[in-house]
Parts: C-alpha cells; sequence; structure tokens
C-alpha cells in the first residue's frame, strides 16, 4: 500500500530520488581499483540489532527497527530501460520534519559496474547537494560479485526554515545473475548512528 509523503516529512527524499535515478540512467564506461577484503574501515557486514525486522526488497535483504514502514519511492521517470524497482523504508518522522529512511534500486540491466555506479553518485551528489566528506572505496560483499561503498554529507533546507546536515551512504553490489543493487541510507547527522541509520546498511544481505 502506498504511503503518502509530505515535503516536510521527507525533506531528503526527492534529493535521494535523484541521485540513485543519474546513478542507475546515465552510467558510462567502466573503471575501479583492487578490491579489498569483504568489508571495510567504513562499512563491514554484520547482523541486525536484536528485535529488528529483515524487510526483503528485491534481491537483497535489510533489516530495520520494527517502527520504520515501507512506503513506494517515487519511480525515475526512465527507469523501464534498466528494469529498475524502487524500494523505500522510512522511521517515523522527527519534530523538526526531517526524514530518516532506506531506499533500494534493484536494476535487471545495469548500464555499468558498481564502481561506476559509485563515481556517477558522487559526482551527483557533490553536483546537485553540495556533497562534503565524501569518501569512496571498492571492497567485497558476501553473496555480490563486485562492491563499492560512497558517503557524504549535504546541508539540505527545511520547510520550517532550518538548515539540516544529512548523512548519505551508499552500498552497490553488482549480483551473480547480472542485476545491480544500490542502497542508500540517509539521514540527519547529528544522531545518525544512535538511530542506527549505519547499521541498516551494514545489515545488508545479497540473495
Amino acid at each position: 500500500m502506498r504511503r503518502r509523503q509530505t515535503p516536510r516529512t521527507l525533506a531528503a527524499t526527492a534529493a535521494t530520488t535523484a541521485v540513485l535515478a543519474a546513478v542507475v540512467l546515465t552510467l558510462t564506461g567502466c573503471g575501479g581499483s583492487e578490491p579489498e577484503a569483504s568489508g571495510s574501515a567504513n562499512l563491514a557486514p554484520a547482523d541486525a540489532p536484536d528485535g529488528w525486522t529483515a524487510r526483503e526488497q528485491g534481491a537483497i535483504q535489510v533489516s530495520a527497527p520494527e517502527d520504520w514502514a515501507e512506503f513506494e519511492p517515487e519511480a525515475a521517470e526512465d527507469a523501464e530501460s534498466t528494469g529498475a524497482t524502487s524500494y523505500g523504508l522510512k522511521a517515523p518522522v522527527a519534530a523538526d520534519g526531517s526524514g530518516t529512511g532506506v531506499f533500494t534500486i534493484i536494476a535487471t540491466e545495469p548500464a555499468n559496474d558498481a564502481a561506476k555506479a559509485t563515481s556517477v553518485a558522487r559526482g551527483v551528489g557533490e553536483s546537485t547537494l553540495g556533497a562534503t566528506d565524501v569518501v569512496e572505496e571498492e571492497l567485497e560483499w558476501p553473496g555480490a560479485e563486485a562492491a563499492a561503498y560512497l558517503s557524504y554529507e549535504a546541508e539540505l533546507p527545511m520547510p520550517s526554515g532550518d538548515d539540516v546536515v544529512f548523512r548519505y551512504e551508499f552500498l552497490i553490489l553488482d549480483l551473480a545473475d547480472g542485476s545491480q543493487a544500490i542502497v542508500n541510507v540517509v539521514g540527519p547527522a547529528a544522531g545518525y548512528d544512535e538511530a542506527g541509520v549505519h547499521d541498516v546498511l551494514a545489515s545488508t544481505t545479497a540473495s
């Protein structure tokens, strides 16, 4: 069932959708460095905390607190050309109206590999959101043929007039069947770790 979102509750959603759509639809070329061991100092596979609920999102699964609700993100305009399906989970809305959630795109016909997808996501974040504190790397992930990680922060205006710094993290997985999973978690940088947002991404498993 589709859940209605308001501009106040999901100030980061439109920006996130734009980044994910650009990753899926504008990839060209190839490249990347040698992957590291499974996970890295920035992101490593981890079991979800007790009491969390596992949620299927196409070819991958993430775990999140029980009060995170499913919603249907707005599909990219031309996502049909890549066979892309979007999934979303969001936390209860904060008092200031800022949103926290996980957004996933599964592309059955990705235009390029995980390394290039991450590079594109970084470029979009820098050009459209003014991304800062950027970390980008390749790594290995259980169940994936290749994987890459990206994180950055960006300040976004709220409808109330306040500016809130959001943290974005991406895990992009090239899967054995040729599909690609783009998993993006986002939330206010203040209290990000305490809210378990990073742990949601670390819980990602590939089918």
